[in-house]
């Protein structure tokens, strides 16, 4: 009896070992043929032990589900009025107009409004507070301007958070959304029913212009973090 619960205790341990390996496999395919995969030089063990750049992975496959033409680009360091880069998370180019992404990765209860500096995250009993992201994302969106060049009724604000509950958030603005990781095909579907706002074409050429800032060095990446770390916090 206990020989066969030993052998029962090897398989099954064996047969979980084989499922998680076949599994980082299959996860790894899916991950290099993503657009995702395809434009970070990361490999995939790096993403999923970031917890950032997994939130913006499983964003990034979300986001592809949309049903009419979109590009990505994703990570681009773009200048600001100082002359220091930004990075934005995600730039989904579509005909229906250009969505600025900025994944947050908090969990607990989130509460903010559009005015505030600051939000604050709830969670165990405990408060912290980050710097506002509507008003970061719309830095973001107001830099990027400066190398499209395009209507900005054409550009939408998207802050997407990944592991928490939106508790209290008020957004006044016609272009800006908050919402959770569960509520973005629901959004993707709405934009589905409005007009086109580009060509395919227009599509592709603010791609190739975009491109090129995705383009950066590893130390570059490095110093713009610390400095983003210094600034807020």
């Amino acid at each position: 009896m206990v020989d066969l619960i030993n052998k029962l205790s090897i398989m099954i341990i064996i047969g979980t070992t084989v499922f998680i390996a076949v599994t980082y496999v299959y996860q790894n395919i899916k991950y290099k043929n993503s657009q995702y995969g395809r434009q970070s030089s990361l490999s995939f063990w790096k993403v999923m032990s970031d917890t950032g750049m997994r939130g913006e992975y499983r964003v990034s496959v979300i986001l592809k589900q949309a049903k009419y033409y979109k590009k990505f680009i994703f990570n681009c360091y773009v200048p600001n009025y100082r002359n220091d880069l930004t990075e934005i998370d995600i730039i989904m180019l579509t005909t229906k107009g250009i969505f600025v992404v900025e994944n947050k990765n908090y969990g607990g209860w989130i509460f903010g409004d559009e005015q505030s500096r600051n939000w604050c995250q709830a969670l165990n009993g405990k408060k912290s507070f980050f710097y506002n992201p509507v008003k970061q994302n719309s830095s973001h969106i107001k830099n990027l301007n400066k190398i499209l060049k395009q209507d900005k009724s054409k550009l939408k604000s998207l802050i997407v958070f990944n592991r928490s509950r939106l508790r209290k958030v008020s957004i006044d603005s016609e272009n800006v959304f908050v919402i959770t990781s569960d509520q973005v095909k629901g959004f993707l579907n709405r934009c589905r029913s409005q007009a086109d706002v580009y060509t395919e074409q227009e599509v592709n050429d603010m791609y190739e212009r975009l491109i090129p800032y995705t383009k950066v060095s590893e130390e570059t990446k490095r110093r713009h973090a610390e400095r983003i770390q210094n600034t807020y916090k």
